[in-house]
């Protein structure tokens, strides 16, 4: 076997971790906004789903970690393929306004932008609400503490805190659609009809989770008073 074609095969099995590893993060995705959507049902719903979930103890510990090895694979394969098309194509701007295989989308263009956004953004968030306290002073509505549904309708109360989130999940759907048509692409379905049929369905559920998640920030900005 050549040097060249060991490459093309290493490279090959990168695409297809990317894709795997992306699949699972989309589950999570979901199973994440099914979570979050009980801050609809008040502060005892809430804090009655985050309660069941730290009920799981090691078992909830073994997921965190799993997750998290989880997105450090997917980033460092994406981060490897980004950097060898750049030295492929002879540079970043080149890489993002390259049109040999026809027109880039915004989506493609503004990949490494917003998932860097999105990195930097996550951090934050799990500082934010993961790691914070949640029975202090960010926790009090009205003089009572509420848990992590206080913490969650405070810092969402504040419109910069908001706002930020919703372009967080604008570039999430971006990712969600790119992702799906790139798992599409890395596993080569054939089929015209299924093509196209999975590659509606990947801009439709990116609205969805798009909508699913900016909904929660806006509710409680401009909808739920306390």
């Amino acid at each position: 076997m050549s040097y060249q074609t060991f490459d093309i095969q290493r490279s090959i099995t990168r695409k297809q971790t990317v894709a795997l590893t992306g699949l699972l993060l989309i589950l999570f995705v979901i199973a994440h906004l099914a979570g979050n959507l009980f801050i609809y049902g008040g502060p005892e719903t809430f804090n009655g789903y985050a309660e069941k979930l730290e009920h799981l103890g090691p078992f909830l510990k073994i997921a965190e970690w799993g997750l998290a090895l989880l997105f450090f694979v997917h980033v460092e394969r994406v981060t490897v393929l980004i950097v060898q098309n750049i030295r492929a194509k002879g540079g970043l701007k080149r890489y993002i306004v390259d049109n040999s295989k026809g027109p880039r989308s915004w989506a493609t263009r503004l990949m490494p932008y917003s998932g860097t956004y999105l990195l930097l953004y996550l951090i934050w968030h799990l500082y934010d609400f993961t790691w914070s306290n949640h029975e202090g002073s960010r926790s009090i509505i009205n003089g009572k503490s509420y848990g992590l549904y206080g913490v969650v309708v405070n810092s969402f109360k504040d419109p910069l805190h908001s706002w930020l989130y919703v372009l967080a999940m604008c570039f999430l759907g971006l990712h969600l659609a790119h992702g799906v048509q790139s798992f599409i692409q890395t596993f080569a379905f054939n089929d015209t009809h299924v093509t196209r049929g999975l590659k509606k369905f990947s801009r439709l559920f990116a609205v969805a989770m798009v909508i699913g998640y900016s909904s929660i920030p806006l509710y409680v900005l401009y909808v739920l008073k306390v």
